[in-house]
């Protein structure tokens, strides 16, 4: 199971003000797909918490191969705003099938001036960097970014799977997208990537619905191509 179709490439901002990092909860549902074939959806749901802001992502396989695995995934960002821009406090993953599953972490301690990631197999720690997001959260960033009227090459610190790296996006052109959730205003954003291994990720992000992704597309080196599409939102 490829790992876009079960967690971190979605994130959903509704962005209050275009001038500040505050945030609107909300819960959004989309549809995953594989070359064109529905496998599964997905919810993400953010939500206030003690001295910041929670995220949460839960996607279910429901069609083909997905749904016979039983393929899911789990996600938590717990997340705060410090001088006006998200910082990542921790984060939690779990994927599980009917063979196997995996777990991962992410923990922020800005006291220690310390990133510890962790996984089944080891535990990493990194050098302390302000505005440090995960996988699951800096579209998060973006979307907040994008309503404050920043374009160009969008950057931020991520901490992945084994590293904390700068993760570098594209601001492109406007265009009319239609999804299950109606035809809607965009503006799509790229990641660009320093490796050519034919690894493509864009999201099309909502312009009159307060940056909601509309439309995350990844393309495999393999020929394989991702695709979420939103369905419906709620405030």
């Amino acid at each position: 199971m490829k790992k876009f179709v079960f967690p971190a490439l979605l994130a959903v901002a509704l962005v209050a003000s275009a001038q500040a990092a505050e945030l609107r909860p909300f819960t959004a549902n989309y549809q995953m797909s594989r070359n064109g074939s529905l496998v599964g959806e997905a919810t993400f749901t953010l939500r206030p918490a003690a001295g910041g802001w929670e995220y949460d992502q839960s996607t279910r396989g429901t069609h083909g191969v997905a749904a016979l695995a039983a393929a899911n995934v789990d996600e938590n960002s717990a997340l705060e705003v410090v001088g006006g821009a998200l910082q990542l406090r921790s984060y939690r993953y779990r994927m599980s099938t009917l063979l196997k599953s995996s777990n991962r972490s992410v923990d922020v301690n800005a006291a220690a001036h310390t990133i510890t990631i962790r996984d089944k197999k080891r535990d990493l720690s990194f050098p302390m960097q302000a505005g440090v997001l995960d996988q699951n959260s800096v579209t998060l960033a973006i979307a907040q970014d994008l309503a404050a009227g920043k374009r160009g090459t969008l950057s931020y610190p991520v901490a992945t799977r084994s590293a904390v790296e700068t993760q570098r996006y594209v601001v492109g052109k406007e265009s009319m997208l239609q999804v299950p959730a109606g035809s809607l205003r965009t503006i799509v954003v790229t990641r660009q990537r320093d490796s050519n291994n034919g690894r493509v990720t864009a999201y099309w992000f909502g312009i009159d619905n307060g940056y909601v992704p509309v439309r995350i597309v990844q393309n495999e080196p393999s020929g394989e191509s991702w695709v979420a599409s939103l369905v419906s939102v709620m405030r």
